[in-house]
C-alpha cells in the first residue's frame, strides 16, 4: 500500500485561542471558524491541530507514515525500544522490524499515529523530554506512556501535560520575580567594623 510522502515538519503555524477539556473531550478552536472534533484526526489526508489555551497552533499539513511516526517517537520522546513494545503491547522484535521497514498492522498504525502527534505537542511546545518527564505521573495517576498503553488519547495526555508544564513555568517566573524585587538588607556604617571587647 503506497503511502502519501510526507515530511513530518509542521507548518503555517497560526496563533489561536482553544480550550483543552479532559482527555477524550474535543478541542474548540476559535478563529477558524470550525470545530475540531476526533474524526479530523483520522488518517487520510486530513490536517492534525493541537492546540493549548492561549498558546501558538501548529498544523501539520501531510499525514506522516508509519514509519515516520515511529521516527518522530524516537526523535522526542526517546523510549527503549523495550518500553516502546510495552507501550503498544507488541513484541521489542516487532519494533525492530517496523524500523527495517516492516508493514505496520493498521491498529498498531493508529496508535503509532497518536503518540507521534503526542510527541508533536510536546515538541511545538518547547517542553524538555527526558526520562524523568516520561516517568511522571500526570494523568489520573498516570504517565504519558501509559496512558497509550491503556488506548486512551496519548495526544490528548500531552496537552495536560503542557498546561501543568506551563503554569509550573509561570509559577517559577512569579517566584524568581518576588526574591527579585525584594529589598537587600542595607548596609550600617558599622557593618566591617570587629566586634567590641568591652573587658578591661
Amino acid at each position: 500500500m503506497d503511502h502519501p510522502a510526507a515530511t513530518g515538519d509542521t507548518s503555517n503555524v497560526v496563533r489561536l485561542v482553544g480550550w483543552f477539556v479532559a482527555a477524550g473531550a474535543a478541542l474548540s478552536v476559535i478563529g477558524t471558524g470550525g470545530h475540531l472534533s476526533p474524526e479530523h484526526l483520522q488518517r487520510g489526508g486530513q490536517h492534525a491541530l493541537y492546540a493549548t489555551p492561549g498558546v501558538e497552533v501548529a498544523v501539520v499539513d501531510d499525514v506522516r507514515t508509519p514509519a515516520e511516526d515511529l521516527a518522530r517517537i524516537r526523535e522526542v520522546l526517546h523510549p527503549a525500544v523495550s518500553d516502546l513494545a510495552a507501550t503498544l503491547g507488541v513484541s521489542r522484535q516487532s519494533v525492530y522490524n517496523w524500523l527495517n521497514g516492516e508493514q505496520v498492522a493498521e491498529e498498531n498504525a493508529a496508535r503509532l499515529q497518536d503518540l507521534a502527534q503526542a510527541a508533536d505537542v510536546l515538541a511545538h511546545e518547547g517542553v524538555a523530554v527526558n526520562a524523568a518527564l516520561l516517568k511522571r505521573k500526570f494523568a489520573n495517576g498516570r504517565t504519558l506512556m501509559q496512558v497509550a498503553q491503556a488506548g486512551d488519547s496519548a495526544r490528548d495526555a500531552a496537552l495536560m501535560l503542557v498546561q501543568t508544564h506551563r503554569r509550573e513555568v509561570a509559577q517559577r517566573e512569579r517566584m524568581n520575580a518576588r526574591f527579585a524585587n525584594r529589598a537587600k538588607t542595607p548596609a550600617t556604617a558599622d557593618f566591617d567594623l570587629p566586634p567590641s571587647n568591652d573587658q578591661v
